[in-house]
């Protein structure tokens, strides 16, 4: 373990949110499958692995009532975890530096459990040990998330692996750039003097990917000492001998509508007779699955899920749901102008609502009272039916709070006070935290812009103001506008970049509730 925490000391991980594993995606999946989880304002959570916080803080920041723990091997991680969670005076969350194999039931109950990015990652002691953790400290109607890497889809990764290790055999160990170098070095060459077969298919497979990863997934996943897939049912038998069951994917939509065919599907369960674990398996095998999600409760708890999936409405009506909608005339459809699909019919009283106050959420029982003023209750059924199916396939953001921003982009913008200290501290500590916003999305920022930039939104500047700033920063030499791989070097088309660049960073921070 100790091998572990100095990798991990040398090279951090980027510490940012991952949305799935958070207590309100796991109370919804509940809610699918028949089961009453413990409230989110209240709820006790605890992280295993928790690295830089960057996935827990964001949901200490949105209930304050709730108790947060997170925990990590890495002395480095977990410093910057409480500098963090000081800087943006965050009162209920609480780091540990601590060894995975000292937690026991002593540590505490929590409602919420969640191992992200570490099962596949620690020798077969550890493994155990984490399903440990879990059916000891986990509260009676409680959920675990839990990461892993899977096969069939990682036996290919895994001669990649194999080869970037081979070459770095005899090679200095404690430099991640040339394990970088010699790695990539050693693969492009055998991806162009292979011959076909079972190695070049996986290089061929996964190498364009691969060159798009940042240094630190590649590290830990191609260069670490310990990386063990399992298949899937092999880590549901051993979740049962610590007193846990499946309840879906944290990914619930791959679960509720498996990615197959009504013919396959319709094969498969006829073969696996109802048993879920056996089914999720050959799903596994048919698209070649290399990455699970998966939520565990206790085994008693298990008795109450139910697979039929009826969602009570009055569940659905605690909810608050936002997303920002398009009429396609040409199509007669509405569509999802983040994910580009198109919505269900009769719905469209919803979808003009949500993006009249977009990116602001509404409470479904406060609408659904004025629905139900003008339509039938076979429509009130079909509509709550399509909400459900919205919610499930990610097309509509849900929240168990009310998040109210400004209708209307104000003319001096102003950035909100969370995200502007989170600037400060991750470009004083090497951009090694993600930017998140209260919806739980991981924000994208221009390192070599934003840096300077986005400060400069203080609500005494228009956008006018804002566009000579930047003007400024790039004649400063801070960056340049690069156009078809050239830098631009015209006054003119500096000016225009700038006026470009302002505006769309005005309308993306505006959209993504980051200004205040």
């Amino acid at each position: 373990m100790q091998d572990v925490k100095k990798s991990y000391d040398d090279v951090p991980y980027m510490s940012k949110v991952y949305k799935e594993s958070l207590p309100e995606n796991s109370y919804l999946a509940g809610l699918l499958y028949g089961l009453k989880m413990p409230e989110i304002g209240s709820a006790r959570v605890l992280e295993l692995a928790c690295s830089m916080g960057g996935n827990i803080i964001p949901f200490a920041l949105n209930h304050k009532n709730a108790k947060v723990v997170g925990v990590d091997i890495s002395s480095i991680h977990i410093q910057k975890a409480k500098n963090l969670a000081n800087e943006l005076n965050i009162a209920n969350i609480e780091f540990y530096e601590k060894n995975i194999l000292d937690i026991d039931k002593s540590f505490g109950e929590f409602d919420y459990i969640i191992a992200h990015g570490v099962y596949s990652w620690v020798s077969y002691d550890i493994k155990d040990k984490i399903l440990q953790i879990f059916d000891e400290c986990l509260a009676p109607n409680g959920v675990a998330y839990l990461s892993y890497n899977t096969y069939p889809g990682w036996k290919g990764k895994e001669i990649l692996r194999d080869i970037m290790l081979y070459r770095m055999e005899d090679k200095e160990q404690n430099n991640p750039d040339l394990k970088l170098e010699l790695g990539f070095d050693t693969l492009a060459f055998l991806k162009n003097n292979s011959v076909p077969g079972i190695a070049k298919t996986a290089i061929d497979e996964y190498y364009d990917d691969l060159k798009l990863r940042s240094k630190s997934y590649i590290l830990h996943e191609y260069f670490e000492e310990t990386n063990r897939p399992n298949y899937f049912y092999e880590v549901v038998n051993s979740a049962k001998k610590h007193n846990l069951e499946f309840l879906s994917e944290a990914n619930f939509k791959n679960s509720i509508f498996p990615p197959i065919t009504d013919e396959l599907k319709k094969a498969l369960n006829s073969e696996c007779n109802g048993d879920r674990v056996r089914f999720e398996q050959f799903i596994d095998f048919i698209i070649d699955r290399t990455f699970r999600r998966s939520l565990f409760v206790k085994h008693e708890f298990s008795k109450k899920i139910d697979t039929n999936f009826n969602i009570k409405f009055k569940d659905l009506d605690s909810l608050f749901v936002s997303g920002n909608f398009k009429y396609d005339a040409d199509k007669g459809l509405y569509i999802n102008l983040k994910s580009g699909a198109f919505m269900p019919k009769n719905m469209f009283e919803l979808f003009e609502e949500l993006s009249a106050i977009y990116p602001s959420n509404l409470n479904v029982a406060e609408f659904m009272k004025e629905y139900r003023k003008t339509h039938s209750d076979d429509d009130v059924s079909n509509f709550y039916l399509n909400l459900a199916y919205l919610i499930i396939s990610k097309e509509l953001a849900f929240s168990f709070e009310k998040v109210t921003f400004d209708k209307s982009i104000k003319e001096k913008p102003k950035l909100n006070t969370i995200f502007l200290k989170l600037l400060d501290f991750t470009k004083t500590n090497g951009h090694t935290t993600g930017f998140f916003n209260k919806f739980y999305d991981n924000i994208e920022i221009n390192k070599d812009v934003d840096y300077d930039f986005l400060p400069l939104f203080d609500g005494k500047k228009d956008e006018n103001d804002l566009v000579n700033e930047l003007i400024k920063l790039e004649n400063s030499g801070k960056f340049k506008f690069v156009l078809e791989g050239s830098v631009v070097n015209s006054k003119k088309m500096v000016n225009l970049m700038a006026k470009r660049y302002t505006k769309e960073k005005i309308d993306t921070l505006f959209n993504i509730g980051i200004l205040e």
